[in-house]
């Protein structure tokens, strides 16, 4: 596979769209194992399963994110790419930015970031 930014848009946006709805959808679960898939090392040392169930109380957006992301644009670098997503909440009002970055890892596309804002 290429490296996630050398894909065409329409080619990320197959390859992201699965990533983001396992972490959106292990996110409302609060399911660490699922949503932590596919991570970096690095990002899984910064990301515990304890800094993630803290997250989930102190910022309870991440576990209300409604089905209905969209796709907005991708922000390439020399190593990776950031994907941009519109997302809405089932209890806040408003659309919120959502990030997801990729790298190619040692054993594929890993990610390296994540967040909501």
């Amino acid at each position: 596979m290429p490296k996630p930014n050398e894909l065409e848009k329409e080619q990320l946006k197959s390859v992201a769209l699965p990533i983001w709805k396992n972490i959106i959808e292990s996110s409302r679960n609060q399911d660490y194992a699922r949503f932590s898939r596919g991570f970096s090392s690095d990002l899984r040392g910064k990301l515990s399963e304890e800094h993630f169930r803290q997250s989930c109380i102190d910022f309870p957006l991440i576990t209300h994110i409604a089905d209905d992301y969209e796709f907005i644009d991708s922000i390439h670098r020399e190593n990776g790419i950031s994907i941009l997503w519109r997302v809405t909440s089932t209890k806040y009002a408003g659309d919120f930015l959502g990030i997801l970055t990729l790298h190619n890892g040692e054993s594929g596309v890993e990610i390296t970031g994540v967040s909501v804002n």
